[in-house]
């Protein structure tokens, strides 16, 4: 492939990470605004995040499979065109309800180009290269991050909310247009022609359900919890006995594939508790204005921004067994450093943090994603995609959960005994600490990567 045209691949897909990380960011800043003027309570306002995240996870895998069947790169441009649909759905709704169902569309879209747009650029770009152009998507996720929440301020400052959505609308009609002419054809799988319906309800259901269960005002609701678990239980059984399963579970006999995976729910979903957690304690415990809390936070996406092609570069020359641990070593000192922060603490020693915390994330995406993708043969990079988009929005969603489970938990322990700002900062310690271990685990988990070697895993499998 020229260099012009694989570059060009490239754009596109950038255009879909950055559409989709700048919309999600700019919502977190637009939810009050519209929970007001929609005249809804905050926790109902929540549902406009959580059914897109919701529908997101439970779809990606089916979305990655199509790739394979139907061809990577339609998927991706269509899902571009209904990300768009439901963008212009999103800035004309008059309710609630409305926005949320704008929201299921808006996320089937979202899911096709996440579940297709990973595995195109690693089929597109060279194993010398493919670290580079996967750190370069790292980057761009980086960028959108931080992009989201100073323009959605500037946005709501001057207009209506609706105008968050609006701004996808052309973006969106121009990138389809552009996949649909310049996407290269991607290498089908001819193996499978049925879709997996009943594996595909049961893994939704499952994830649901424990979602769900991190998501009461009470702590961990362990029936929905339990019933989560075992329904999990079933989706694996009833995939090992069909043959168009929708959990390839050939590719988990390859190490880098299962371990790459394992490593990144741990990684992300350690990481949200400190994105979720951080501003209120900036802005509770330390009294920091809004506008000063969200400049800090930006330390860790700009990090990563800059880390992530450096880091994926350096895995195409080094290899990633080098870069792994070391990503590892980098997010825990983070949380243990997180885990000492005080009413008292300097900024110096937060900034410090986050700082750290970004270069362990930055250096471990690109690298990781290259290990997993290197090992697996090519004609099932669109699976994997899909399967990584689905693992990194399955820990994003129940890190936070989950970490502010833990976190209200904490707090009511301690504030029996004490104070609530010396309760607010020991239940933050013992998330971070928890999120410490999670980095740990990871850490030691990373000492097994091996280097990948496509040609031979592919030949393993056939």
């Amino acid at each position: 492939m020229k260099l012009e045209e694989k570059w060009r691949v490239l754009i596109i897909i950038c255009i879909g990470i950055f559409m989709s990380t700048v919309d999600g960011s700019i919502l977190n800043i637009a939810n009050p605004t519209i929970a007001r003027e929609l005249s809804v309570s905050m926790r109902e306002i929540q549902w406009v995040v959580t059914a897109y995240m919701l529908v997101i996870t439970t779809s990606l895998l089916f979305f990655g499979k199509l790739g394979d069947m139907l061809g990577s790169s339609k998927i991706y441009s269509y899902g571009f065109l209904i990300f768009t649909i439901g963008s212009l759905l999103c800035s004309l709704s008059p309710s609630l309800a409305y926005l949320v169902a704008a929201r299921v569309i808006q996320a089937i879209g979202a899911s096709m180009m996440m579940a297709t747009g990973i595995g195109i650029v690693s089929n597109t770009f060279p194993p010398g290269e493919r670290g580079k152009a996967l750190g370069i998507t790292g980057s761009i996720v980086g960028v959108g991050n931080m992009t989201g929440p100073s323009l959605g301020g500037i946005l709501i400052g001057n207009f209506s909310w609706p105008v968050i959505f609006l701004i996808n609308v052309p973006i969106g009609i121009l990138a389809f247009y552009l996949g649909m002419r310049y996407l290269p054809q991607q290498a089908k799988s001819l193996a499978q022609k049925k879709h997996d319906l009943g594996g595909l309800l049961l893994f939704a259901l499952s994830t649901i359900l424990l979602l769900l269960s991190f998501s009461g005002s009470h702590g961990i609701e362990w029936k929905l919890f339990s019933l989560g678990l075992l329904i999990m239980l079933l989706f694996y059984l009833f995939e090992k006995r069909i043959s168009e399963a929708v959990l390839d579970l050939e590719l988990f006999k390859i190490k880098n594939f299962t371990h790459g995976n394992l490593m990144a729910f741990a990684a992300y979903s350690a990481q949200t508790s400190v994105f979720f957690l951080m501003p209120f304690f900036l802005e509770n415990l330390l009294h920091y204005p809004p506008a000063f809390s969200g400049l800090i936070m930006t330390i860790p996406p700009v990090t990563m921004a800059i880390t992530a092609p450096l880091a994926g570069a350096l895995s195409d020359r080094i290899g990633n067994r080098r870069i792994t641990p070391l990503s590892f070593l980098f997010m825990t000192s983070a949380y243990l450093l997180l885990s000492t922060l005080e009413q008292e603490s300097g900024l110096l020693k937060i900034a410090g943090s986050l700082l750290l915390m970004g270069v362990g994330m930055g250096s471990f995406g690109s690298p990781n994603s290259s290990s997993i993708l290197g090992s697996i043969p090519r004609e099932k990079a669109g699976y994997a995609g899909g399967f990584m988009a689905t693992v990194r929005n399955f820990s994003f969603s129940l890190g936070v959960a989950a970490s502010v489970s833990t976190f209200a938990y904490f707090l009511s322990l301690y504030q029996q005994k004490n104070s609530y700002i010396a309760a607010y900062a020991g239940a933050a310690h013992a998330v971070y600490r928890i999120a410490a271990i999670i980095s740990i685990l990871a850490f030691l988990l990373s000492l097994l990567e091996r280097e990948p070697a496509r040609s031979t895993e592919s030949e393993s499998l056939n």
